[in-house]
């Protein structure tokens, strides 16, 4: 096996150090002439290899202070369809919800659009806010078809997701997204704790078991705490999950 580079090993050694939680977000990291020291290297390999990790977004410098572990903003996979609560979970965070609004809601014109006239009195509406580690990265709206979910209105939501009992309740078969960026209004602010000025990524997902629509939700994400990613690959490995 071939011997590692020195610009390599020092990568390494920042990376280890904070994916074990040696250096946490906000701590400053060994100073250039530091590192040079321990791995006798010069200048131009540790700059580079500090330049490489501050491009991936693990680290991020300040003129006169040094090199700090930034905060890794979450990511979830577009072409995926997860419980948050696993995710968060996963990455090692905490996981918490706050259910705000839980009722049956007479039809509107977004949900006659997006239901059909036929779901007539037969709609549940949910908002949760997701947080992990105490801040809140989503809030997911949620409009729900009561023929097809009945007991979403006596879910308990300190206990479940929505995301967990629809696929018990009606498996899913299909779904569509469509993500957009947009400022959220009043009560979005509030509840997610951003100012009126934060932008967040909304993601309108619907979900289908059979060929009957389920749910319809509207996911809001503070932009400067979520991202959204994913890989593609021609062969078929790219990939949906429930």
């Amino acid at each position: 096996m071939a011997r590692k580079g020195l610009g390599s090993r020092i990568r390494d050694h920042i990376v280890e150090r904070i994916e074990n939680g040696a250096w946490k977000p906000g701590d400053r990291i060994p100073a250039e002439s530091e590192l040079m020291e321990t791995f006798s290297a010069s200048r131009m390999t540790v700059h580079r290899a500090i330049k490489e990790l501050a491009t991936e977004g693990m680290v991020y410098r300040e003129r006169g202070r040094g090199t700090f572990v930034a905060r890794r903003i979450p990511r979830s996979d577009l072409l995926v369809v997860a419980d948050i609560a696993e995710q968060i979970r996963e990455r090692g965070g905490d996981y918490f919800s706050d259910l705000k609004y839980l009722a049956a809601e007479p039809m509107t014109a977004l949900t006659a659009h997006v239901f059909g006239e036929g779901a007539d009195a037969s709609l549940a509406r949910s908002k949760v806010v997701h947080c992990e580690n105490g801040l809140p990265i989503q809030l997911e709206d949620r409009w729900v078809d009561l023929r097809m979910a009945p007991d979403y209105l006596g879910l308990d939501f300190s206990k479940t997701t929505a995301h967990r009992y629809l696929m018990r309740a009606a498996p899913l078969m299909k779904a569509e997204h469509e993500l957009t960026a947009v400022l959220p209004g009043t009560e979005q602010q509030y509840f997610l704790d951003i100012p009126e000025n934060e932008p967040c990524l909304l993601l309108r997902r619907k979900t289908w078991s059979g060929d009957r629509l389920v749910s319809y939700a509207e996911l809001y994400y503070p932009a400067s705490r979520f991202t959204f990613g994913g890989t593609f690959t021609p062969n078929g490995s790219g990939g949906h999950s429930s």
